[in-house]
């Protein structure tokens, strides 16, 4: 049995940032980016995650805490004694310097006389080979941020840090560069830290995704646990969409709880809920809008029996090409949102029209519906922008 090497690691033990003014920006918070992994810090503006990104690049020193590389304590070493190497959104690449010189200058800093073949490879690996010659002004903003990557990475850093880098791109761009950085990670192997805001770009790229709120990390995990699974109001909403419907526990049957809602009853697997699940207790039921289905309530016989079911009225429908959104009026909630995809399309599914909601008990996740009183979000249907307000 193989040990895992764990050498490049980044090992965040009990930091935080608070700053003169009493501000604390980051709660002590522990945290360990596994090496060779694509790791995403996500969290609306001001939530810590760029001052979390900060630290580990010695760009602000913890108030209190360690940072660690593997074995190396680095929490007070300057940014140019770390190897980690960080590009940021403004790509402060050198204007009077052409591409194959602008990626050359950290090798020739260090006095490394020959570099050519470094940093031709370096330029293949970008797909900027052929562009070695031109001024930063010349080339793209996309094909700039891989220039920026290329510099960053010559240097061969343990960690490299990215600080929103695909933020002033385009939207067709930036998905171009989502994929691009995923495979420049997956080829060179080393360990990307990667701080957004944009939670489409964290679940595109990354391994482990840890959601930042408030100072803290209010969850951990891969992009489809936290999106199937998510332990807290504020991650459903703020990954994607999800629906909120306050229930009452009602019974258990075997590993399925039993929830009474808006006079009709819903099931809910045990192992998805993260709330005390006590008789009488109160539960968040969540569904996210793609899992619901949507039939006429002429056509409600042909349901299938085990789904939960809830009965509405569509309020509005919006036609978006590859999916047609509803917001559904039901006793449960006034919208609830639904997203069939544009496969064959019941034409009697029209604003006044009544209809049943229902979908697999498999799809259903349970949260605190006291945490979620606190939080203000009984009954929304969220979005990254609402999250962040």
């Amino acid at each position: 049995m193989t040990t895992p090497d764990n050498s490049g690691d980044v090992r965040l033990s009990g930091i935080s940032k608070t700053y003169d003014n009493g501000f604390t920006a980051v709660q002590p918070l522990d945290l360990t980016v596994p090496q060779g992994s694509f790791f995403a810090l996500l969290g609306a503006s001001g939530c810590g995650k760029t001052t979390t990104l900060r630290m580990i690049a010695g760009l602000e020193d913890p108030t209190t805490g360690a940072v660690h590389l593997g074995d190396q304590e680095v929490t007070h070493l300057p940014p140019y004694k770390r190897p980690v190497n960080t590009v940021f959104q403004s790509y402060a690449l050198f204007p009077h310097l052409d591409i194959f010189e602008n990626v050359a200058f950290g090798l020739r800093r260090r006095g490394i006389k020959s570099v050519k073949k470094q940093v031709e490879d370096m330029l293949d690996l970008v797909q900027l080979g052929e562009q070695a010659r031109k001024k930063p002004h010349q080339l793209s903003g996309g094909q700039q941020q891989r220039v920026a990557v290329a510099r960053a990475l010559i240097n061969h850093p343990k960690v490299l840090l990215l600080d929103e880098p695909l933020g002033a791109l385009d939207l067709k761009l930036r998905r171009q560069m989502q994929l691009e950085l995923k495979r420049i990670q997956t080829e060179v192997g080393i360990t990307f830290v990667h701080v957004t805001h944009d939670q489409e770009e964290a679940m595109t790229m990354a391994d482990t995704v840890a959601v930042m709120n408030a100072g803290r990390v209010e969850q951990l995990g891969s992009p489809t646990d936290l999106y199937e699974n998510p332990d807290t109001t504020f991650v459903a909403n703020f990954l994607g969409t999800s629906n909120l419907i306050e229930a009452e526990v009602d019974t258990k049957n075997g590993d399925d709880i039993v929830l009474k809602a808006g006079g009709g009853k819903l099931v809910l697997p045990e192992a998805r809920c993260s709330a005390p699940t006590k008789a009488g207790g109160k539960v968040l039921v969540g569904i996210r809008p793609e899992k619901i289905s949507l039939t006429h309530a002429d056509d409600a016989g042909d349901i299938p029996e085990g789904r939960n079911r809830l009965t509405g009225k569509i309020a509005d429908a919006s036609f978006i090409g590859v999916s047609t959104q509803y917001v559904i009026d039901s006793p449960v909630c006034d919208e609830l949102a639904v997203y069939v995809q544009n496969v064959e399309r019941d034409g009697r599914l029209v604003p006044g029209a009544d209809v049943v909601l229902h979908w697999s008990p498999a799809h259903t996740f349970g949260l605190d519906a006291a945490q979620s009183l606190l939080a203000g979000t009984v009954g929304s249907a969220g979005t990254e922008e609402e999250a962040a307000a």
